[in-house]
């Protein structure tokens, strides 16, 4: 039987406080998946978002974003009351300067609440290979004012026991401990709440970390840096479906030779971390997994585009091994998308995982054999990295390939449709993934409601302006 789910973040749901939440938005939405008839719910990183609001690049690969915990659940614990509550405007885009004034506000008050009645020194010793880091991390970006680690003082320029210790007891170490404990009771209880409802919830983890992260302040072995701290090399991609002229991500790149030696360490606290608390896991860039592009940073300088790069292939023999050997593979979904070569398909069908077809790209070339699409892969109308439905169609040329091969596509499939156009198209995308061959499919939330392009959630490429969009009005 085909099932079918909504992608949305939890930061688009419609809440008071200027940004979606884990309190009761996101039960009432669980409400609505299961009163439609859905079995996924899908969401994007929940890390601790660092420049650009994007949860693609965070200062922590573990650390939770605390701008998403639930000021109405602070108040239902008591560590909030209820006059202490101050609400933003319920805008259609995430104003993050307003929420961040705003909730910093009300989660250090709760925060502070919640240290007089919990060992936090417990929580903090349970999780210290990523906690204690991240913790230092926070408190030295605020002397240095910047998170700029290689810029720092030669002492601070790297992780040691020695250095969470002098700042162990800091009013702003043990708050944001508070917080990241705070943010998993609220994360388990909305998990509590989908599985009583039957719905499974869909996570994502970035492959690649920010350079102004803790994990790569702490763990600089694992990346291609100099002695210095300095990037020798960064992650990117060539010219794809998602940029004619490929993107520069300025990740710095893995030293997989000694993940390796680690027993890939990293990626399996990683995994263990988040999947935890979700269903099934996202592997963002899977293609990155099997073989990455490589741009080198000639004499320490950021190249301007990605075009100097190469494919350098990784040791996915020996990571997948690793991770099916812990975790087995069922819970894993390959993000496929991009420059797929042979290799990459071997390994991704060699280890049983579904792949993704995303319909927007189907068009282009042919009317597509949809009823014959793979049973086993995830079928998207859209993702986050893409236009909305509506957007995308409006941005076409009339004269388009896929305006054409879509048009033909109805009259042979779907005849009780006229012509395709800005009123129906999201809904016929809908329809294709219904009869496709593809036993799961995954509806951006933007085309469920037919919204165009101001609802589109990122522009691959671009840092700034994205991440904003979010629902006006609770479903």
């Amino acid at each position: 039987m085909k099932q079918s789910g909504i992608l949305l973040h939890i930061s688009s749901l419609c809440t008071d406080y200027g940004i979606g939440d884990l309190g009761p938005e996101a039960y009432r939405f669980a409400d609505y998946l299961a009163r439609e008839g859905h079995k996924f719910w899908q969401i994007l990183p929940l890390n601790h978002c660092g420049y650009g609001n994007s949860p693609y690049n965070p200062i922590s690969a573990f650390a939770w974003n605390p701008y998403l915990i639930s000021p109405e659940l602070l108040v239902d614990d008591n560590l909030l009351e209820e006059g202490e509550l101050i609400t933003l405007p319920r805008n259609e885009m995430v104003d993050y300067n307003a929420v961040r004034k705003l909730k910093e506000a009300l989660l250090t008050i709760a925060a502070r609440r919640y240290l007089e009645s919990h060992d936090i020194d417990k929580y903090i010793q349970e999780n210290a290979w990523h906690l204690k880091p991240y913790l230092t991390f926070l408190k030295l970006k605020e002397l240095n004012g910047n998170d700029k680690w290689y810029e720092w003082p030669p002492a601070q320029r790297s992780y040691s026991e020695d250095l969470y210790q002098e700042y162990a007891q800091d009013p702003l170490v043990r708050e944001a401990a508070a917080l990241q404990a705070i943010f998993e009771d609220q994360f388990a209880r909305l998990k509590a709440v989908l599985i009583q409802k039957g719905i499974q919830l869909i996570g994502d983890v970035p492959l690649y970390l920010s350079y102004e992260s803790a994990e790569v302040w702490a763990h600089q072995e694992y990346f291609d840096l100099d002695e210095q701290g300095c990037r020798l090399s960064v992650a990117g991609v060539p010219p794809d479906a998602f940029s004619v002229s490929g993107q520069l991500w300025g990740n710095p790149i893995y030293r997989w030779d000694r993940l390796s030696d680690s027993g890939f360490e990293l990626f399996h606290r990683r995994f263990r971390h988040i999947l935890k608390f979700i269903d099934l896991l996202r592997l963002d860039h899977f293609i990155g997994y099997v073989n990455y592009w490589k741009v080198p940073c000639l004499e320490n300088k950021i190249p301007e585009t990605a075009g100097t790069g190469s494919w350098v292939r990784a040791l996915p023999e020996a990571f997948f091994g690793s991770i099916r050997e812990e975790f087995g593979t069922q819970r894993f979904i390959a993000e496929d998308l991009g420059i797929l070569n042979q290799d990459v398909c071997q390994i991704r069908d060699s280890l049983g995982l579904p792949g993704m077809i995303i319909l927007q790209f189907c068009f282009e070339e042919s009317v597509p054999d949809a009823q014959n699409f793979p049973a086993d892969r995830f079928i998207y109308t859209g993702t986050h990295d893409n236009n909305t439905t509506l957007g995308w169609w409006n941005e076409l040329p009339t004269n388009s390939s896929s305006r054409l091969n879509l048009s033909v596509f109805c009259k042979r499939f779907l005849p009780q449709y006229d012509l395709p156009n800005a009123d129906n198209v999201h809904q016929i995308l809908i329809d294709i993934a219904r009869l496709s061959g593809c036993e799961r499919m995954i509806f951006p939330m933007q085309d469920i409601l037919g919204l165009g392009i101001d609802a589109r959630m990122n522009i691959p490429g671009t840092a700034l302006g994205n991440w904003q969009w979010r629902m006006r009005r609770p479903i």
